[in-house]
């Protein structure tokens, strides 16, 4: 499957996604162009490159903090306690149904630490922050578990992943 990563706009079919879950196909039909518009997060599109229009999935990102306390104790190491700590929220991130169970998930979380990684160079951010209550189950957790989030105390549908992790990550994949 080749497909391309694009910023959300009127260009691409938004009323032909389907994931399964409508809370997240209601948010990339109604309001995914409205937040870019207002600021509040940006919406990043898989494209197909055969059907250039047609998505194939899509995430969201914006920036967020959580504070000291919600962090497990072995990330708030080197923390400053007297700072919330700051965050880059992937707040959606879905697959079309016609593309499920083709890894693409894992495509869209990639590109979206590898954005993490290169905004952390330009203004402070720790964390990765992710919410899996959308899919209603444990699901969307497990998934990012195996990408090495990790939960916040008190909110066990609320994970992280230090952008320190992130970038030790993409060094060992340079060498």
């Amino acid at each position: 499957m080749e497909f391309r990563f694009e910023k959300l706009s009127r260009d691409f079919a938004r009323a032909d996604f389907e994931c399964g879950i409508e809370s997240l196909n209601v948010f990339l039909k109604r309001y995914a162009l409205q937040n870019l518009k207002k600021n509040v997060s940006v919406t990043i599109v898989a494209v197909s490159a055969e059907k250039p229009k047609k998505i194939l999935g899509y995430y969201s990102v914006s920036m967020a903090q959580v504070t000291f306390e919600e962090l497990p104790e072995d990330l708030s190491k080197g923390i400053p306690r007297y700072y919330p700590v700051p965050a880059l929220r992937i707040g959606k991130i879905t697959v079309d149904r016609s593309t499920q169970g083709m890894g693409l998930g894992g495509e869209l979380l990639r590109d979206a630490l590898m954005r993490a990684l290169d905004l952390s160079s330009e203004i402070g951010t720790c964390v990765v922050l992710v919410d899996a209550i959308d899919a209603i189950d444990e699901n969307a957790k497990r998934f990012y578990e195996r990408y090495g989030f990790v939960a916040l105390l008190d909110l066990p549908l609320s994970l992280v992943l230090p952008v320190e992790t992130i970038a030790e990550a993409y060094r060992k994949s340079k060498t």
